[in-house]
């Protein structure tokens, strides 16, 4: 007997990495290791995707009853983009892996991870503060300085813990992640919009808890594929309307 209430007709059905994330939900920790690329951990990772698809579909129509209601979404920038193969591939595929890489690829609290992180952040803003991004050579050599050091970096700290106040603290680290990559998400929208636009990014809010989750239980290329993902069905959605529209 734990003392907590149990719903046998619920988790019968429930996944249970959908359980898992409830629960970590509830005391989010940090694990003293990822499972790594395995055939179940791939698994796992496919079925926090259908969790991601059934939340977005919920979200999805709850805003198609708000606009029933009289609510006008505010123009997103990707309406108008000209979808081409190439942007399609960075949208569904670039994006991710990048994204992934800022916002949560510290999120484990190693340093390996974490000074890796940064030592690739500082190699793509050097260039930006300095104006160097005019110059493609001196910005693909400053990002390649970058990766050169962040490989070293998690080499060289592969078998170090978490870093102690990180895993003290890793919820507020965790909503932190979460919360960076949903207000990023605010420059898809117009700038003179009103604050309705935080309603808006519920989604991105959502999909980075997941993400997060599957950031330290799995590993990084967990969340990058359930990102990828994402992204993939997402896109989809938008060019099969544009194709009914136009």
């Amino acid at each position: 007997m734990t003392g907590e209430p149990t719903s046998p007709g619920v988790t019968r059905w429930t996944p249970a990495e959908w359980r898992g994330f409830a629960a970590f939900l509830r005391r989010p920790a940090v694990p003293d290791r990822v499972t790594g690329i395995r055939w179940a951990a791939l698994g796992a990772t496919l079925r926090l995707f259908a969790l991601d698809l059934l939340l977005m579909a919920v979200l999805l129509g709850l805003l198609g009853v708000a606009m029933a209601a009289g609510f006008k979404v505010p123009e997103n920038a990707i309406d108008n983009l000209d979808l081409g193969w190439g942007l399609l591939a960075l949208i569904i595929v670039g994006a991710p892996l990048g994204e992934e890489l800022v916002f949560r690829g510290w999120l484990s609290g190693r340093p390996g991870h974490v000074t890796a992180t940064l030592a690739l952040l500082v190699s793509l803003a050097v260039p930006v503060i300095s104006g160097m991004q005019a110059h493609p050579i001196l910005l693909l050599g400053s990002l390649a300085i970058g990766i050169a050091v962040a490989i070293a970096l998690l080499v060289w700290l592969r078998h170090r813990p978490p870093f102690r106040f990180f895993a003290r603290h890793f919820g507020w680290f965790y909503a932190l992640s979460a919360l960076l990559f949903a207000s990023a998400h605010l420059s898809n929208y117009a700038q003179d919009a009103s604050p309705v636009l935080l309603l808006l990014v519920v989604p991105q809010l959502i999909a980075g808890l997941i993400f997060g989750y599957a950031r330290v239980t799995y590993g990084l290329w967990s969340d990058m594929l359930l990102h990828v993902l994402h992204n993939g069905l997402l896109i989809s959605l938008v060019v099969l309307q544009k194709g009914i529209a136009g």
